[in-house]
């Protein structure tokens, strides 16, 4: 068993099925980080609310899904604020100030594209312009990566990952990918094998002690089934979960 700190960070939300993942959540004291699509909070307010209330920290995971190397700086500037606006509106509901402002690019997409591994979606250097004019928004905006301690893995430091502003992640759970059969994932059985694998240097280090992690799972209806069994398996690997330091 590896005793290790592990950071929760749950993108797509808020899903029909959002309170039921809220209130598992808190009965096994497990704090998050959800990453908010604004389309979806238009629809469903009311669990984000819930989340809000009960301690959990909300996110910006842009309005509607783009690759952000494929719109304007004119469209990136636009998911992220008005997004930014709707979550201002919940916090506002559920009457607690917000603790912070983060971001997480859609598939990983700071803006260059992206590649897809066996660990899962891994940002591309190009178009550095680009790339560079959305975090400068981002920071024009008041957002800010928190402070993720001992991330140590040599390919997460070499990708200037925690020096953006935008949070990225260390490991991908790929509860997802049972929806495309070319990541070789039929279901809960691939995905709890996978969470076994100890390759740290390729976004599969569950099982390495020399360093943290910074976990995603999604909230959409499709994978509700895998949340609590998922979350369940992380448990019995002994992670211990907080929330990063906010400034």
């Amino acid at each position: 068993m590896v005793r290790k700190i592990a950071y929760l960070t749950i993108d797509d939300c808020p899903s029909d099925g959002m309170k039921r993942k809220v209130d598992f959540l808190l009965r096994n004291a497990i704090p998050a980080i959800w990453f908010c699509r604004g389309e979806f909070l238009e629809k469903r307010q009311e669990p984000v609310v819930y989340a809000i209330k009960n301690g959990f920290v909300m996110g910006n995971h842009s309005y509607d899904h783009p690759l952000f190397s494929r719109i304007s700086l004119k469209e990136c500037f636009k998911q992220i604020k008005v997004t930014d606006e709707l979550m201002e509106t919940a916090y506002e509901k559920a009457s607690i100030e917000r603790p912070a402002k983060v971001f997480r690019f859609p598939w990983g997409d700071k803006g260059g594209g992206f590649d897809i591994k066996k660990g899962g979606f891994f940002p591309r250097k190009g178009n550095a312009d680009h790339i560079e004019a959305i975090q400068d928004l981002l920071t024009k905006l008041g957002y800010k990566q928190p402070k993720f301690k001992g991330i140590n893995y040599d390919w997460y430091s070499e990708a200037g990952l925690l020096d953006d502003v935008d949070v990225y992640l260390t490991f991908d759970t790929m509860d997802w990918a049972f929806m495309n059969p070319k990541f070789g994932i039929s279901g809960l059985k691939d995905i709890l094998r996978r969470m076994d694998e100890d390759v740290p240097e390729e976004g599969r280090g569950l099982n390495f002690a020399g360093s943290n992690e910074i976990i995603l799972i999604h909230d959409l209806s499709e994978t509700a089934h895998l949340f609590e069994p998922i979350i369940e398996k992380l448990l019995d690997k002994g992670l211990k979960f907080e929330l990063p330091e906010f400034s």
